[in-house]
């Protein structure tokens, strides 16, 4: 089929691009300038899933080449059931926590243009706490689908669960609850609420004369900015994911009412589940390049990293005109101050 091809063209050039994206994320994001920052702690962990998702998702397609292509025996076919049950499991946690991580952004972006002024006094939870909630929603994910522990097992050379009770938890609580409507719709409710409470404050600044010292308007423009970038993300993430999500609730939809009937739509409709399927790994590369445009600390880290030159071929002297004393900076720090 024209679809497989594609998936099998496309997805290994998907995933060689994400990982490489997400390993320069990680590191930027661990600089010393942006580690204080509450979101590098929740893109840095959305970088390492991505990567774990991207990873899983190649073992997966070279096993279906083995298998549909060479007529060989896949990857799995050595594998235990405890080997399947782990990987099952793996699998199923580290795509929910690529989604949920973009939930829990967009929910603290929504929390920080609702209330501006409550974080002065909340530094220390924004910094740390961001590590305490990635661990705990981990956990609660793992919680999620502990059931695959005891239900997923080898069947040939395949790691798969069967009965009517793992069915109706992986379809209905995993695929189209907990990884596809209840995200999308948090997201989005969420971006919902942020856009319309930038819209309302631009609004009441254009109105406000001189009201706001030059300090207070400069920071309310950082935040802004990294506002706008969580919603880059958000939204990449729902438009990436829709089409995917629409496809499959209809053809779960169509064989579930219709049964055998509906095979030849079915059928027709599976070169098209694969390209959405590229499609949606797409949002495991695309989260790089919105840092790259709407980032601008995050350029000038990833260009320092990326030149590997040493800060004395960039040193500036900079003269304290109060205190009259002599400081050497690189010109990217004297950036960094500024921004």
């Amino acid at each position: 089929m024209w679809g497989w091809k594609f998936k099998v063209i496309t997805y290994h050039l998907v995933v060689a691009v994400g990982l490489v994206v997400n390993s320069l994320t990680f590191i930027v994001m661990k600089t010393p300038r942006l580690k204080p920052k509450s979101y590098s702690h929740y893109l840095s962990a959305l970088a390492v899933f991505d990567s774990l998702v991207l990873i899983s998702q190649e073992i997966h397609i070279i096993d279906e080449i083995l298998i549909r292509s060479f007529h060989q025996n896949g990857l799995f076919h050595g594998f235990s059931d405890e080997a399947c049950k782990i990987l099952n499991f793996s699998d199923s946690v580290c795509n929910l926590m690529s989604a949920w991580l973009i939930v829990v952004m967009a929910l603290e972006r929504l929390w920080v243009v609702c209330m501006p002024f409550a974080r002065t006094g909340t530094m220390w939870f924004r910094q740390k706490g961001a590590v305490i909630i990635i661990l705990s929603l981990l956990a609660v994910m793992s919680a999620t689908q502990i059931f695959r522990l005891g239900m997923v097992g080898k069947t040939g050379s395949t790691c798969m669960g069967s009965g009517p009770m793992y069915v109706s938890l992986h379809v209905y609580l995993y695929q189209f609850v907990l990884h596809s409507t209840a995200p999308i719709l948090i997201v989005f409710l969420a971006n919902v609420g942020v856009v319309a409470q930038i819209v309302s404050v631009e609004r009441a600044t254009h109105v406000e004369e001189c009201s706001s010292t030059r300090l207070t308007r400069g920071d309310s423009r950082r935040r802004s900015k990294t506002t706008r970038m969580m919603v880059y993300i958000s939204l990449t993430y729902i438009l990436t994911s829709i089409p995917l999500v629409s496809l499959t609730i209809f053809l779960h939809v169509l064989a579930t009412k219709y049964g055998n009937a509906a095979s030849g739509i079915f059928i027709r409709s599976l070169p098209w589940l694969e390209v959405l399927q590229v499609l949606a790994s797409i949002n495991y590369d695309s989260n790089f390049f919105i840092y790259i445009l709407s980032g601008k600390k995050f350029r000038i880290e990833l260009g320092q990293l990326l030149s590997c030159k040493q800060n004395r071929d960039h040193q500036v002297t900079s003269v304290n005109t109060r205190s009259g004393s002599v400081s050497v900076r690189t010109r990217d720090e004297i950036l960094l101050t500024n921004i």
